[in-house]
């Protein structure tokens, strides 16, 4: 004699645990992205207040990032002409190869 036992088993389980969850998550206290950038941060860096600032020091400022914006640039430019030139050397040889080997087929 067997004896068959049908269980209903309720469906979502999954969801249900994680829907749980995320109102628990919900709950807890969050840290403001402000925060969270304040406590990362190991770099002191010495502020100068504008409003305490010499025209002589915002002069040398200015002409401190000039001087690297410019030299930003110049890298940028250098960068772009070699890999400008490198390209079209390489367009250049495969169209010489490609050439060459039309030539040959026919």
């Amino acid at each position: 004699m067997r004896i068959i036992i049908k269980l209903k088993v309720m469906s979502g389980g999954g969801a249900i645990s994680s829907m749980v969850a995320s109102i628990k998550n919900n709950r807890r206290e969050r840290i403001s992205k402000l925060e969270k950038l304040k406590n990362t941060s190991n770099h002191r860096e010495i502020i100068i207040d504008h409003k305490k600032a010499s025209p002589e020091l915002l002069r040398k400022i200015r002409t401190k990032l000039q001087l690297e914006n410019k030299i930003r640039n110049q890298k940028a430019i250098i960068k772009t002409s070699f890999l400008l030139i490198l390209l079209f050397i390489t367009i250049y040889l495969i169209n010489l190869n490609w050439l060459l080997i039309s030539n040959f087929l026919n």
